[in-house]
Parts: C-alpha cells; sequence; structure tokens
C-alpha cells in the first residue's frame, strides 16, 4: 500500500539530466531588433554537422526580456536546457510569430526530439497586444516527436493554444511539470469542445508522469488525455495543484490505461465541470473507458477516467472543490433538461478500491479565490444554446467577442492570478500533514513548512529496495543547497561524502548506521565555491558515485 510520502519519493528521485556536470551557460540577451529570432541564436550555436559548441550548453535569457521565435526549436540528438537570468524581474517571455520568409507560423515553440528541460519561462502562442494574432494561435506549445526522453518544467507558465500546450506524439520515459501555471486551452474560433488541454498524451505511454504545485486556469476540455491508450502511464502523481475555471468537455484527468500507481492528493478543484454532469452524446463518446453506464445507457460522467485494472494502486485523498454560485446557477437553469450539477469525481471501480477512504476523496466546500478569470458561463450557455453549438462540436456560430471565455494575457497570469483563499476554510488545512490544498506556490510560507515536512531526515517507502541506488541531487544545478535522495536495501553502516574535483572530501553528511529504505538529506554548500562536486555513497561493501553542480 502507499504511505503519504508515496509520490515525493519520484518528485525527489527526478533526473535533471547528469549530464549538467560540465554545463556552461550562454547568455542570450534580449533582442534589439525585430527580426532577432531566439530559434536562429541558438541554431547558430551548432556547427555545420549538427553538434551543440557545448553539448551541455544552458542558454539563459534575460529577465525582464521578449524573444521572438519564428521557427520551432527542434533538439534533435542533442539535450535543450532553458532558463531565466537569476535575479529579479519578470520571466522571460518568447512569443511566436509568423516566419515572413516563409509565410508560415511555428507549429509549436519546441520540436522536442531530446531531452528538455526548462525554467522560469513564460511560452505564449501568439502576440497577445495584437488582437488579430489570434488567428494564428498554435495547436500547441510543446510537441515531442521521439520516444524515450525527459521533459521537465519548472517555474513556467504557459499560455494561447488551440489544441493542448504539451502533446507527447511519441512517448515520453518521464514528464514532470511543477511550480507552473496552464492558462488559457482551448479557441473555438479554430478548433473545438474537444481541445484545449494541458497535456495530451495521445494512446502513448509514459513510465512516469509527475504534476506536483501547478495551476491550470481557463481549460476548454482535459487537464489530461491518454484516451484509447496502447501503453499505460505507469506511474501518476498529481499532488497540490489548483484548477479553475474549466468546461471538462470529456472529463479532467482522462488517465486511460494506467499502470502500478496513481497518486491524486491535495488538490484543490474550483469550477473544474463546468459543462456538468449530463446525458449529453456528443460528450458522452469519450467517458467510455471506464466500462461505466448512466441510467441511459450513455458513458457515465466522472472528473477522473481510467481503465479498470486488478494491479493498480491508488492514493487519492485531501482534494477540495467547490462550485462557484454562477456555475451552480447553470446547473440549475439546465436541470430539467438533464444537468445534474458537477457529477462524481471518481468511477466507480476507483471507488471501490478506496474502500471507506472514497468518501472523503474529494470534500466539496464553499470558497473564494481571490482574483481568477470569470467562470466559463457564456461559453456554457453557447453550448447549449439552439443558435449556438446546439449540443454538438460545431463551432461555426462561435462569436469570440460574445462566446469566449474570460482569455486574459500572460501579464495577468504572471502578476495579478491569486489563488489564495480565507485561511479559516477547511481546505486551508485539510490536505496530508494539514497543509493547504492546491498549489502551494501561492502559500509560500506553508509550501517551504511542506517542502521541511517532506524531506526530513529519513522517509519509508511501502516495500524495501532491492539494491543500493543514489538518485541525482535536486534542484541541480543548485545555489547554495540541494536535497540528495538515496535507497538502502538493508541496514548497515553507512556513509554519505561530497569531495571536490580534487578528491578532497568538502563535507561528510552522514556517517553512521541506517535501516533498509529510502531516506533524504539536505547539503548546504553556502561556504563552497562554484563547481562540480562529486557525492558518494557508501553501504554493505557497495557504493556509489554522481556528480552536482554549485552555481551561486
Amino acid at each position: 500500500m502507499f504511505t503519504s510520502h508515496r509520490f515525493v519519493l519520484l518528485f525527489l528521485s527526478v533526473l535533471i539530466l547528469a549530464s549538467w556536470a560540465a554545463a556552461e551557460d550562454l547568455l542570450i540577451p534580449a533582442p534589439t531588433t525585430a527580426d532577432d529570432y531566439l530559434n536562429a541564436r541558438i541554431v547558430a550555436d551548432t556547427s555545420a554537422t549538427g553538434e551543440r559548441a557545448d553539448p551541455d550548453r544552458v542558454y539563459v535569457l534575460e529577465r525582464d526580456g521578449v524573444y521572438l521565435l519564428n521557427t520551432n526549436i527542434r533538439n534533435a540528438g542533442w539535450t535543450l536546457r532553458m532558463r531565466a537570468q537569476e535575479g529579479s524581474g519578470r520571466k522571460p517571455v518568447i512569443y511566436m510569430v509568423t516566419n515572413t520568409a516563409t509565410g508560415s507560423f511555428p507549429g509549436q515553440i519546441v520540436d522536442m526530439r531530446g531531452h528538455v528541460w526548462l525554467k522560469d519561462l513564460i511560452l505564449v502562442g501568439y502576440i497577445e497586444a495584437l488582437p488579430d494574432e489570434i488567428s494564428n494561435i498554435p495547436s500547441g506549445l510543446i510537441r515531442t516527436n521521439a520516444a524515450g526522453f525527459d521533459l521537465i518544467l519548472d517555474g513556467c507558465i504557459l499560455t494561447q493554444s488551440r489544441g493542448q500546450h504539451i502533446r507527447t506524439e511519441s512517448a515520453t520515459r518521464k514528464t514532470e511539470i511543477v511550480n507552473c501555471i496552464f492558462a488559457n486551452m482551448g479557441d473555438l474560433g479554430l478548433s473545438n469542445f474537444g481541445a484545449g488541454k494541458a497535456i495530451d498524451l495521445r494512446a502513448g505511454s509514459c513510465d512516469s508522469l509527475i504534476m506536483i504545485n501547478n495551476t491550470f486556469v481557463n481549460f476548454q476540455d482535459r487537464i489530461i488525455r491518454h484516451r484509447a491508450s496502447t501503453a499505460s502511464i505507469n506511474h501518476f502523481i498529481f499532488d497540490h495543484n489548483t484548477l479553475v475555471n474549466g468546461m471538462s468537455y470529456h472529463g479532467t484527468l482522462a488517465l486511460g490505461w494506467v499502470g502500478e500507481d496513481v497518486t491524486i492528493t491535495n488538490n484543490l478543484w474550483v469550477d473544474t465541470f463546468i459543462a456538468g454532469n449530463d446525458t449529453d452524446m456528443v460528450r458522452q463518446s469519450e467517458f467510455e473507458e471506464s466500462g461505466e453506464l448512466d441510467a441511459y445507457g450513455g458513458g457515465r460522467m466522472t472528473w477522473v477516467i481510467t481503465v479498470p485494472n486488478d494491479s493498480t494502486q491508488y492514493k487519492v485523498a485531501g482534494n477540495y472543490y467547490t462550485v462557484s454560485p454562477a456555475v451552480q446557477a447553470f446547473y440549475d437553469t439546465y436541470a430539467s433538461v438533464g444537468v445534474t450539477g458537477e457529477g462524481s469525481p471518481l468511477n466507480w471501480h476507483v471507488n471501490k478500491k478506496l474502500g471507506a477512504d472514497s468518501s472523503l476523496a474529494f470534500i466539496k466546500e464553499d470558497l473564494e479565490l481571490a482574483n481568477r478569470p470569470e467562470p466559463m458561463i457564456a461559453m456554457a450557455h453557447w453550448y447549449r444554446s439552439p443558435l449556438g453549438g446546439n449540443k454538438t462540436k460545431s463551432t461555426t456560430n462561435f462569436n469570440r467577442a460574445t462566446d469566449d471565455y474570460d482569455r486574459r494575457t500572460w501579464q495577468f497570469f504572471s502578476d495579478t492570478l491569486d489563488c489564495t483563499y480565507e485561511v479559516t476554510k477547511a481546505a486551508y488545512t485539510g490536505a496530508l500533514g494539514g497543509f493547504p490544498a492546491g498549489d502551494l506556490n501561492w502559500f509560500p510560507q506553508q509550501k517551504a513548512q511542506w517542502e521541511n515536512y517532506l524531506t526530513g531526515v529519513e522517509h519509508n517507502r511501502p516495500s524495501v529496495p532491492h539494491q543500493l541506488s543514489l538518485q541525482q541531487n535536486y534542484p541541480n544545478p543548485f545555489n547554495p543547497s540541494t536535497r540528495i535522495v538515496f535507497d538502502l536495501a538493508v541496514a548497515g553502516h553507512t556513509t554519505l561524502s561530497v569531495y571536490n574535483m580534487l578528491g578532497q572530501e568538502v563535507a561528510r553528511l552522514i556517517d553512521g548506521k541506517l535501516n533498509p529504505g529510502v531516506h533524504s538529506i539536505a547539503f548546504d554548500a553556502a561556504h563552497l565555491a562554484n563547481g562540480v562536486y562529486l557525492y558518494k555513497l557508501e553501504s554493505a561493501n557497495q557504493s556509489v558515485v554522481k556528480k552536482m553542480l554549485l552555481l551561486k
């Protein structure tokens, strides 16, 4: 069975890409001319044979900088690492624009064909200050076109796509999204209600899908689409996320075929099933994977949808949700024609696996967020109106000026969005460990306490590891502190030491007997100089060594 720390073990064991150790930053200043494109600057760092000038390059963009991209960045055979410059100021913004030489608009910002790590960037589908540019709103922002790589997003804002912000057309090994804001997913002017997703896994596999401390706001369809899957999401962690303003046209977390474990914990759901529970055959056509039917023989609508199996372990707890008066009024308006409110969070087969805990997996509470876009009421009415969508996916009669959702600019999501709520609410202490439900980035003090709570001296896995294992430290590079996690298969005297590149020991973090299980310890390198360091784990006549990079 799961422990409350199951998700942390995967979170802390993220490989931030092992080749960081020799990374060299390349600062790309904000452009001063309109034809200075980010993609061209990165291509210029590649030789005629396709080799990186430095294979471990980190592209650094200036704070408050605005960058244009007229052709996607394709990292075929190399790792793309791109982050914001350290310091204060807004995160750098990357806009997609038309390529005047070809007349075409980029298909996405990143055409992923290798590992990708993006940190503290703002990715925008078009220049929002030019209203007519919405006609170029792209199908997506990041797309994988080669299998077996890792996608890691940390602290980014992604906004304005008509299809999905991320699409894994080829299977990723691991997709990790932490501390991000996903906004403005979908556009009925160029697409339909079956689009407007955060991440579309299509039918492929993903060994680990980890989503922690994110906010998802304004989504027409699903946060996750993994429908008609031919391979599983083997490990799924969805923890401490805030979801705001979702039609959830075909569900919210459509997970399809799942593997070893599913963790859905400590999330806050605010007006996330606005289309409502219904007997709408068009919508029901993609709720069928659970095998559960409503009273009329259609697919039973739930927020979370999985294909039943006997082996997956589920942890679902500490979730809170609210329905605003405006959305409840919409439900009431159409109650006589079959809308029965917000519906059920879980399929019956998941309820059965949770047993008595099922009744507390999702708790309803009235609460208000401090500053959020308005709910998608106009769009919901338009969908049902005979003069609008008429309960079909046809968008012939759609008028953005009157029918669109409350589509805000990236500046709102960067500077003004505020998903805090009253500290007197049960949700504020209702998550596991007594922390607030939802994205803890809205409660920085509580987030810091949560990190300490989760990463104390030792946490045990639900089962004993089979061998000695040392994880990549996280974060990496770090300044000045990082955390190291390791597995012990047997009890014994254990040492964990840090060495400089001359082989001199600069810190001994552990020197004593430890029990089997997963162990975690912080390392503060404030007294050390910048550079590459080795950390070595020794126990039971075995040893493992890894590199880490200190960048102050």
